[in-house]
């Protein structure tokens, strides 16, 4: 642990004028990726609020680090800035961040492990996600669609579907919760039927600034019968297409009520 701490120091002694504002970066993702794109860095930043000497600082909200197949979400970090700069540090990971004025940052991030600091070869100037989204243009986009919905739905209670969508070449491990590389106004298209093939609703709509969707459906007492029900998720975004089938539990029974007799 030493050897952090002394590094720490260092960083913070070479930081040199501020020649930029770190306000900046208020409500912003700032995104880097290496060369060969096998590593990807997003650091998202909330409203600015103004530190104890009176000036004001954007708020450090979350970030993730994807290495190869390995994705680090960077929660629970601390956040400092220092002028031109700023560092994000968490138990796994220190992220250095120098600002090279119109053209984004050059950050350089660190895995921590005990007294080891083991240097990620992350020293890509970053992009914001638009000029990222722009360069992938040309080429036809490969989404990503995550679901989540009710595995078991009562007579006379709701059932719930959610749904996001990303670009994969923006974002190839995205998580729920996340909003880096999301994609808006993707159509969205839900149908569920029996085995049999009977369509019992359909939901329709787009995704949201966030690539999120959600739709639900009541399932009336008596007037839907009980059993297994397809779900097909069909998302259409320009040329892409996906498409996905799974299934959800109707029982053909209200939710008991708690009763003591």
């Amino acid at each position: 642990m030493n050897l952090l701490f002394v590094f720490s120091i260092v960083l913070l002694v070479l930081v040199p004028p501020a020649v930029f504002a770190v306000a900046d970066i208020e409500n912003q993702t700032v995104v880097a990726q290496s060369k060969g794109g096998e590593i990807i860095l997003s650091l998202e930043f909330g409203e600015n609020q103004i530190s104890r000497f009176n000036k004001m600082i954007p708020t450090f909200q979350s970030g993730s680090l994807i290495v190869g197949d390995s994705i680090i979400e960077i929660v629970d970090a601390r956040a400092k800035f220092m002028g031109n700069s700023f560092v994000v540090h968490s138990d796994d990971i220190l992220i250095y961040a120098k600002s090279m004025g119109e053209q984004g940052f050059q950050i350089n991030s660190y895995l921590l492990g005990g007294n080891q600091l083991d240097a990620i070869k992350l020293t890509s100037v970053s992009m914001d996600e638009e000029e990222i989204i722009a360069e992938n243009d040309s080429q036809k986009i490969e989404t990503i669609v995550l679901v989540q919905q009710d595995i078991r739905t009562f007579w006379n209670d709701n059932y719930d579907i959610e749904i996001k969508v990303f670009d994969k070449a923006i974002n190839p491990k995205p998580q729920f919760y996340q909003s880096f590389g999301a994609i808006e106004n993707a159509n969205i298209q839900v149908t569920l039927k029996d085995l049999e093939g009977n369509q019992l609703t359909q939901f329709t709509g787009q995704t949201n600034s966030r690539g999120f969707w959600e739709g639900d459906y009541f399932v009336l007492q008596n007037l839907v019968v009980g059993g297994t029900y397809l779900v097909e998720v069909n998302v259409d975004y320009l040329d892409s297409n996906n498409f996905q089938q799974l299934e959800t539990l109707i029982v053909s029974d209200t939710r008991a009520s708690d009763s003591s007799n």
